[in-house]
């Protein structure tokens, strides 16, 4: 995994398609959330191991540590295909892991 820690104490939390329903904003079926602190970086890990970058903070460092962006795999909206769903939700889930004890 490019520009994570791996070590055991690197929370993950997945979440997937069947979680969300129709609110799922990503072309893959699941992703591993994480977060890189401080700042919190939103990241989310698909099953081919890419890292992908879901919030500011995260884009602003994502080419210096190789992650993609979470734009690359997010669905357009159904009400307007121009512009990508909202995964706001799926940020603070990954935020909220930099807090967690």
């Amino acid at each position: 995994m490019t520009g994570i820690n791996c070590a055991a104490d690197v929370k993950v939390h997945t979440v997937s398609s069947s979680d969300f329903g129709d609110a799922w904003p990503f072309t893959v079926e699941s992703v591993d959330l994480m977060c890189d602190g401080p700042s919190p970086k939103a990241l989310a890990r698909t099953a081919d191991g890419t890292v992908y970058a879901l919030n500011g903070s995260a884009r602003r460092i994502a080419n210096d540590r190789g992650w993609a962006d979470g734009f690359d795999i997010t669905k357009p909206s159904s009400t307007m295909p121009s512009v990508k769903m909202d995964y706001s939700d799926i940020v603070q889930i990954a935020q909220d892991l930099c807090s967690t004890p």
